[in-house]
């Protein structure tokens, strides 16, 4: 399939696009000869559209240059590659902001966990009891800002490797923070 401009007064469609004056049949083949990637050749189109085994005729071959298959199809690579790297950098940004969110919240849950403690009333016991479920938020905590930290200098995925709460601490979680959904 391929991109689409919106033709505005600004923009014009892309050279991949039914140039004006170009012959249906001859932009048919050239879709088929785009489809076939950043490798694709002109005999391997032929042979689709032919349905052959046979080698592009003097005509096609004057007629791809003709239409400048080679140019429009390296314009649509880039506009791909573009597309791509932009869709992949608004993914990443998401991401950092799902994880940064994330931080937030086990922050906040641990600031409630103490909060609701009131440790300087609680027996030894039961200030060890919540001794597993605290040191578990506060090391996720610390190894997420840690990752995002590091993601940010290195220019690594945010997605990459970030730790995953265990069930017990997402209901923990939840409860904590479900005023805010």
């Amino acid at each position: 399939m391929c991109p689409t401009q919106e033709t505005t007064d600004k923009t014009s469609p892309g050279p991949w696009e039914q140039q004006p004056d170009e012959p249906p049949k001859w932009y048919t083949r050239f879709r088929i000869y785009l489809r076939l990637g950043p490798s694709r050749n002109l005999t391997a189109a032929c042979r689709i559209w032919a349905n052959s085994q046979g080698r592009p005729s003097q005509t096609t071959r004057k007629k791809s240059k003709e239409w400048r298959w080679e140019e429009r199809a390296t314009a649509y690579d880039k506009a791909k590659r573009e597309e791509k790297a932009a869709f992949e950098a608004a993914r990443e940004a998401e991401s950092r902001e799902r994880n940064l969110h994330l931080n937030s919240k086990i922050f906040d849950a641990i600031n409630a966990a103490f909060d609701i403690a009131d440790l300087e009333n609680l027996t030894r016991e039961e200030a060890r009891a919540l001794l597993p479920t605290l040191r578990g938020y506060l090391s996720t905590a610390t190894e997420l800002q840690r990752r995002h930290k590091q993601s940010s200098l290195d220019h690594l995925p945010a997605s990459s490797d970030w730790p995953v709460l265990d069930e017990e601490s997402k209901k923990i979680l939840h409860l904590y923070n479900a005023d805010e959904e």
